[in-house]
């Protein structure tokens, strides 16, 4: 069955929120896309493609506005955003093959654990300080390689892994985690949307239209967030995790699971 058409208002105004989210914290926006898209009638294949799709622009607008401040490590960012791209094509050839119920509830649980963290303490690892260049990028690579798999597999990932990931791994300041985290998300949609293209599960023009909202929106955030002091944006970053994996461990363990993953997780 047909799946009925989105109004344009209703998808630039989902993009906007999405943007807020993005340009705020750092993310793909995705959090937000995906329920709010399913909401307003779209399909949960269709709503997660399209919003892969669409958060290339967001991601984009707000690592400028982060660049253009200092606040992006390009080299690290593009490491991380490399091995997101290797992770999230993986995770895509698996989910498919697999359950994803038991990979959902570990991600949560390590999700719920670094939120608090963050809360609580946003500082590096002892162990981050002092690492060579070499030893930072295969890290970097690693932070995006798990990001890109849970996102291929279970639909989540992305910010929520990065951020508090380069912040306590990397020891990078919480602005330029989230700077850095949107450079590397860029590479990431593209790879998961070049495959929901083959696999014809895309509206381009939707992704467009939710685009151009999420932009205003993440340009509007990413200024607002240059602004704020690092450790309220970490504090409220790990406050946001805390609520995604509380929200991830309620859909597994209360709800009942889907019978098989589907192409959301791409």
């Amino acid at each position: 069955m047909t799946e009925p058409a989105v109004t344009p208002w209703k998808l630039v105004l989902i993009g906007f929120a999405a943007g807020i989210l993005s340009g705020g914290f750092g993310v793909g926006g995705g959090i937000v896309l995906v329920p709010l898209l399913v909401a307003v009638g779209m399909g949960r294949h269709r709503a997660h493609a399209t919003s892969l799709a669409s958060i290339f622009p967001i991601a984009a607008a707000g690592a400028i506005v982060f660049a253009l401040s200092g606040e992006v490590d390009i080299g690290l960012g593009v490491a991380v955003g490399l091995g997101g791209v290797v992770g999230s094509i993986g995770g895509a050839s698996l989910m498919n093959r697999m359950s994803t119920r038991s990979l959902s509830i570990f991600f949560a649980l390590v999700l719920l654990a670094a939120g608090i963290r963050m809360i609580v303490s946003s500082d590096p690892l002892p162990s981050s300080s002092g690492l060579d260049d070499l030893t930072l990028a295969a890290i970097a690579f690693g932070i995006g390689l798990v990001s890109g798999f849970f996102a291929g597999v279970a639909g989540v990932g992305g910010g929520v892994v990065i951020v508090p990931a380069t912040v306590m791994l990397l020891g990078f300041s919480q602005h330029q985690a989230q700077g850095t985290s949107l450079l590397a998300i860029i590479l990431t949609s593209v790879a998961a949307t070049i495959i929901n293209r083959k696999n014809r599960r895309v509206s381009l023009t939707d992704a467009v239209t939710v685009g151009l909202g999420g932009v205003a929106g993440s340009l509007l955030a990413s200024r607002a967030a240059l602004g704020i002091d690092g450790r309220i944006l970490s504090i409220g970053f790990g406050v946001l995790a805390v609520l995604v994996a509380l929200r991830t461990l309620y859909r597994d363990l209360v709800n009942r699971p889907e019978a098989a993953p589907s192409a959301e997780a791409v």
